[in-house]
């Protein structure tokens, strides 16, 4: 779980100091280049939602609005709903994607698209080597007979010791380390069921 950030006011910095900041962020790879989009266009959407707002507290106010040239307040309701307008995704600016039905068009959310990404040309030489095509997943390593065999003696020798008491385990785990784990679990068997 994150810490809670403290509100420590921003840095007062200049145009310049701020592009240089951004630059580095994004060479250090802190954020991506699509973040800074994203960003971006909330920025926007921000500012028409702050636009929408004051036009409906203009209406409510009954002073004329500059889009309509009137000034009617409309009856019922106490204001504008909080929030993002119905259908639009939280962080989208209108027509991003969002279809008239309210569903997303385009790759499920949590989904990556490796190609279409502004970092991919670091990623997409990584994935080639690792042998991973964009979209596939990887196929789990199959295990040999003796390997399920290991785990399984681990997985006995581990439900056992957590029943012996904590002062009494480490002749076990003696008795494991130079006799194998099968002497360990046959110990721990016949002290468990006395």
């Amino acid at each position: 779980m994150p810490r809670p950030r403290l509100n420590i006011p921003a840095p007062q910095l200049s145009h310049g100091q701020a592009a240089y900041v951004l630059e580095r962020l994004i060479a250090d790879r802190r954020i991506s280049p699509s973040e800074v989009s994203r960003y971006v266009s909330d920025m926007h959407r921000e500012i028409s939602d702050l636009e929408t707002r004051l036009q409906t507290l203009r209406t409510h106010a009954g002073a004329p609005s500059a889009s309509s040239g009137g000034g009617t307040p409309s009856g019922g309701g106490f204001g504008a709903r909080r929030g993002r307008p119905p259908g639009r995704p939280p962080g989208r600016p209108p027509g991003s994607g969002v279809t008239t039905s309210g569903k997303r068009r385009g790759r499920p959310p949590g989904s990556k698209n490796v190609a279409s990404s502004a970092s991919s040309a670091s990623t997409g030489s990584a994935i080639a080597q690792t042998g991973v095509a964009a979209g596939k997943r990887r196929r789990r390593a199959r295990i040999t007979p003796e390997q399920l065999a290991s785990r399984q003696l681990q997985g006995r020798y581990l439900g056992l010791i957590r029943q012996i008491p904590a002062n009494k385990r480490g002749q076990y785990q003696k008795i494991a380390k130079e006799s194998g784990r099968e002497a360990a679990i046959n110990a721990m068997k016949s002290a468990v069921n006395r």
